[in-house]
């Protein structure tokens, strides 16, 4: 599953090992989510988002939604 984080990190000039000890987990399991071979509970993204001053969205959902998906 592709994500935004390390673009996220790099644009705030965060660390793997600054991320990791904001978030509660460990450098390594920051860098399975980084190549996108674990995904983090809600509450660990949501530990992420805020660390990085962002939302879950801006680093999980790399694309914006545009239209509805359900049927008119």
């Amino acid at each position: 599953m592709p994500n935004n984080l390390k673009n996220m990190m790099d644009k705030r000039g965060m660390s793997a090992t600054e991320l990791a000890y904001k978030s509660g987990v460990g450098e390594r399991y920051i860098g399975f989510i980084t190549q996108g071979v674990r995904s983090p509970s809600l509450k660990v993204a949501m530990k992420m988002a805020q660390a990085l001053e962002c939302k879950v969205e801006d680093i999980f959902l790399p694309t914006k939604c545009t239209k509805c998906s359900r049927p008119a």
